[in-house]
């Protein structure tokens, strides 16, 4: 069903795929309404009533496979699935929230994802400190078949990103 909101959630730490809640009490939930001219923001912290912050999995035949925040497993405060094409949304303890979305589930419309700190990921070294690389990088015989088939390698064209301490942001130089 189409309907109509914003809302969403941050989660304070890196997405991994793992079939466990992750995350922290730094976690929220949000929604943004309107009414007439003026505009609402309610946000949902942590409850402390239970530890299920974030789910992240994919490619599984017996869990849940897409993107949660709070609740429990198919009762989510906020579900994405994984084909990022609809979900649906429940009134959950872990943030004591209520249900975001006017209908419990719904059709995505449009979704946004923002980094806001500098991720572990980007700073970890690989063995012996080596600098990580990405995966066109570290695979030469990928990168190979893929021009071989005509294929765009995106990440090719785009340069590290580097951040920037003074500003506390990433930029992304194109």
């Amino acid at each position: 069903p189409k309907t109509q909101g914003v809302f969403g959630a941050y989660f304070d730490c890196d997405l991994e795929r793992n079939p466990n809640w992750r995350g922290n009490s730094l976690n929220f939930m949000f929604s943004i309404k309107t009414s007439g001219s003026s505009l609402g923001l309610d946000v949902f912290r942590t409850t402390g009533f239970n530890n299920n912050y974030q789910y992240f999995n994919y490619a599984t035949k017996t869990l849940p496979n897409g993107l949660g925040a709070g609740g429990q497993l198919k009762h989510f405060g906020l579900w994405i699935d994984s084909n990022f094409t609809c979900g649906s949304s429940n009134s959950a303890a872990t943030f004591g929230s209520e249900q975001l979305s006017s209908q419990r589930d719904f059709v995505i419309d449009v979704i946004e994802a923002w980094l806001v700190r500098p991720t572990d990921r980007l700073d970890d070294d690989g063995p012996g400190g080596a600098k990580k690389q990405s995966v066109l990088d570290a695979n030469p015989e990928a990168a190979a078949l893929l021009e071989l088939a005509n294929r765009k390698m995106y990440s090719k064209t785009l340069p590290d990103p580097t951040f920037d301490c003074d500003n506390l942001y990433f930029k992304q130089e194109l």
